[in-house]
């Protein structure tokens, strides 16, 4: 008896195993086919990806163009590549012969507009310097791109920006550097609004809780500002953190150059009478933070800034014997002066 039930439990068993290499067997033969036809049509098409599409309905366009002949594996594709969030709006030429991969990596990158005017946005760069730019290409005047950063824009992350009258802009650090191309005769608006787009998209993967959202746009912006190599933003941010755990004014010469040059970054050096500028910005004047962020952080500096290293160093300055843009990092006052006297 209790052979008979150990061979129907092993022929159940064996059944099942069946069913499952049946199953995989069936899932790689419909993934071949899948990749199989896709790569089979040739042709290039020219398709409009509307600005804040999501990745279906991106997917949706697609597929009525026939670029793809799967949403559903498109859309585990570009999730396997975790490019999700960097699909891009615009205009864009694709080959219908393109892997699922390529179609992707085509769409990381801005399309094209017609007649369309090119933007691009270094890290570090202020809402002042992008003003600046802006209207330096024609896209708007002073006057139209002062009124955009003036308006109210419904994004769940500007709510952590504080009621002060004494913050210059409250879209100040949210504006996200990249290269844009946008119409000639789009707006100022327009250009704000793809800028905190893109800022959505970039920071949503992060999960920064509201609560902290400013105090780490805030550092990530000086972090921005201070460091030159990768390899130190998050020892640079540890150094922050540091001073504002021991009470100390972080005396750091990128909020004083803010203030001093109403955000332009145009002086090649930091007097003395600038270090007693009455701004809420001049860390020389005032303790803790600057009242918000003194420039648009890169996604490396944002990272930093909610990762800082663990350490003990208070202080830095650029090494002037490598002149590669490294700092020399020290915990004593003492010795971080004679570091700089080498």
């Amino acid at each position: 008896m209790d052979r008979g039930l150990e061979r129907l439990e092993n022929r159940k068993e064996q059944n099942k195993k069946r069913k499952r290499t049946v199953l995989i067997l069936t899932s790689v033969l419909i993934l071949a086919v899948i990749l199989i036809f896709n790569n089979s049509k040739s042709g290039i098409v020219t398709v409009t990806i509307p600005e804040g599409a999501t990745s279906t309905k991106i997917s949706q366009i697609l597929k009525d163009n026939d670029i793809i002949c799967s949403k559903t594996y498109f859309l585990l594709r570009l999730k396997l590549s975790n490019k999700g969030s960097n699909l891009k709006y615009g205009t864009f030429a694709i080959d219908r012969s393109s892997s699922f991969d390529e179609i992707i990596e085509t769409l990381s990158k801005t399309g094209s507009i017609e007649d369309g005017i090119t933007l691009t946005i270094p890290e570090g760069f202020s809402a002042e310097k992008i003003k600046e730019r802006a209207v330096s290409l024609g896209l708007c005047t002073d006057a139209e791109f002062e009124d955009a950063l003036n308006m109210k824009y419904d994004y769940d992350f500007l709510k952590s920006v504080p009621s002060s009258g004494d913050i210059k802009y409250n879209l100040q650090g949210f504006l996200y550097p990249s290269t844009y191309e946008f119409s000639p005769n789009g707006g100022a608006e327009k250009i704000v609004q793809t800028l905190l787009s893109e800022f959505k998209k970039q920071i949503e993967p992060l999960n920064i809780p509201s609560s902290k959202m400013y105090r780490v746009l805030t550092i990530a912006s000086i972090v921005e500002r201070e460091a030159k190599l990768d390899s130190e933003r998050a020892k640079i941010a540890g150094v922050i953190e540091n001073r504002l755990k021991e009470g100390m004014k972080l005396q750091i010469d990128a909020t004083v150059v803010y203030a001093a040059s109403d955000g332009l970054y145009d002086m090649d050096r930091v007097l003395y009478k600038d270090l007693e500028i009455n701004s809420p910005y001049n860390t020389y004047r005032y303790e803790g933070l600057p009242i918000g962020p003194i420039c648009s952080p890169s996604k490396a500096s944002i990272e930093a800034a909610l990762n800082p290293e663990s350490h003990e160093y208070l202080y830095y300055h650029t090494d002037t014997q490598k002149n590669d843009g490294s700092h020399i990092f020290t915990k004593e006052y003492n010795e971080h002066v004679s570091t700089q006297n080498q």
